[in-house]
């Protein structure tokens, strides 16, 4: 339960900030909030370090309704990510070639946490060539959306 709060709060707050200072103020008030207001046990490793909380609905694929959960296996998530690259290679004309590193990851699921939202809407800034079309296209796949 306090894991799905610390990954809610991140999304609503954190992924506004732009600057390391913002968000290192960010992670120790909710560490700091997690032991004084919810008396949790979880460390700054547990809730933002090698150990960061992940919540996706895509692990599930055939499941008739898609529960939005917390992710413990970071293998089973890259295996089903690269499974639905593989889908979209073979659907699209225009073949993707991505590399999942831990970022690239990370900015999938806020994608997909975005276009899972009804009138959900995420402004991908960043440098050419970084990824955020391709990620942007694989989501909508994912969710099976049409990318324009």
């Amino acid at each position: 339960m306090q894991k799905c709060w610390v990954h809610e709060v991140s999304r609503v707050f954190a992924d506004r900030l732009i600057d390391d200072i913002d968000n290192k103020w960010f992670q120790d008030l909710v560490v700091d909030l997690m032991s004084r207001s919810f008396r949790c046990a979880l460390d700054f490793e547990d809730l933002f370090g090698e150990r960061k909380v992940i919540m996706s609905d895509i692990l599930k694929i055939d499941a008739p309704v898609r529960l939005y959960e917390h992710v413990t296996e970071r293998p089973k998530l890259e295996k089903a990510i690269k499974g639905y690259l593989e889908e979209y290679n073979i659907s699209s004309a225009v073949k993707m070639n991505l590399v999942f590193f831990e970022d690239a990851i990370l900015h999938l699921m806020k994608i997909l946490r975005s276009l899972r939202n009804s009138r959900g809407n995420i402004m991908l800034i960043g440098v050419g060539g970084s990824g955020k079309q391709s990620l942007l296209k694989l989501g909508s796949s994912i969710y099976q959306m049409s990318f324009k």
